[in-house]
């Protein structure tokens, strides 16, 4: 008799709304694939007679993927997608419109760039200072010069002074 090996039921269930999910996936790009042909060529046959003599014009029905969040959040943080590809994801799959992703995109572009200016003066400020210590290590002030103003020997004293008319 052969021994059958099986895989416990918990690990096919938990990989099939994933299954679905690339399933659903597939058939909405392969009808929007449809779609995209015939409202190319019903454009075609109404706007004919105003043709602007491009005739490369295509309607192109544009349709995001769905995808599960937690999918999504494991690949930005592993690195294997970007912050262009997850926003819009994760955005699409809670229902947003395409308003408030290209506003959400807009506002992380923002983000980025000043994070880089800040970097950039940054990486500037470091490069001044680094200079400066090899220009002082390479050229040190010579023996007895201070640099500056004479440090005082004696420090004078802090005192004092009762308002008039305090009690002791």
């Amino acid at each position: 008799m052969s021994e059958r090996h099986c895989l416990p039921i918990h690990w096919f269930c938990s990989f099939q709304p994933l299954c679905r999910l690339q399933l659903l996936n597939t058939t909405v790009a392969s009808i929007a694939l449809f779609v995209n042909s015939v409202l190319t060529q019903t454009y075609r046959a109404i706007y004919a007679m105003q043709s602007t003599g491009n005739e490369d014009d295509e309607l192109i029905l544009v349709v995001a993927p769905l995808s599960a969040n937690e999918e999504i959040t494991q690949l930005f943080t592993s690195g294997l997608i970007d912050y262009e590809t997850a926003i819009p994801a994760a955005l699409h799959s809670l229902g947003c419109s395409a308003e408030e992703i290209a506003s959400a995109m807009q506002r992380r572009r923002d983000a980025e760039a000043k994070e880089a200016n800040m970097n950039d003066a940054r990486e500037s400020t470091e490069r001044a200072e680094l200079k400066a210590r090899t220009k002082l290590a390479n050229n040190p002030p010579p023996a007895g010069a201070t640099g500056g103003a004479k440090p005082s020997a004696t420090v004078p004293k802090a005192t004092t002074t009762k308002p008039p008319g305090s009690a002791k």
